[in-house]
């Protein structure tokens, strides 16, 4: 198994965590490490360090799912990720990412590969609606319901 941090700005990681559970159940091994707006960055770096060590001492490989490419989430992840090894970081983590992430960790052994699939499964997930080409397509059942 490998495990999961999810951080970013504000609400962002709460959420991410909730849509995600919502869809694939309850998760084990998955820290939620939010950095909040009146919060302090070396509280923040704290939180994230303890979110790691709470993994790390499962033995498990880590994957740090942030927000925003350069924000200080991501940085933050960043430091601890050039002074560990088996720590992944991901910038820009969409909803289909943690949804597929949540099934295949028990089944992958490498974060690293587990994070390559991810990052086409995000790519894939972006996409606009073109109602001109689907306007003769589209069955309005097919939208009656969601997942």
């Amino acid at each position: 198994m490998i495990g999961f941090i999810i951080t970013g700005h504000g609400s962002y990681a709460p959420g991410m965590n909730g849509a995600m559970e919502m869809i694939a159940g309850a998760q084990d091994k998955i820290e939620i490490v939010p950095f909040l707006e009146e919060m302090d960055l070396e509280v923040f770096k704290e939180n994230l360090a303890n979110a790691i060590h709470a993994l790390r001492k499962e033995n498990l490989e880590v994957v740090i799912f942030t927000d925003l490419l350069g924000g200080t989430p991501f940085k933050t992840a960043a430091t601890f990720a050039f002074e560990q090894k088996s720590l992944e970081i991901v910038a820009g983590t969409n909803l289909p990412m943690l949804i597929e992430g949540s099934m295949l960790r028990f089944s992958l052994t490498s974060a690293k590969e587990l994070v390559n699939q991810l990052i086409q499964t995000g790519q894939t997930g972006i996409q606009a609606l073109a109602l001109d080409s689907l306007e003769n397509e589209i069955n309005e059942e097919e939208f009656a319901e969601g997942i």
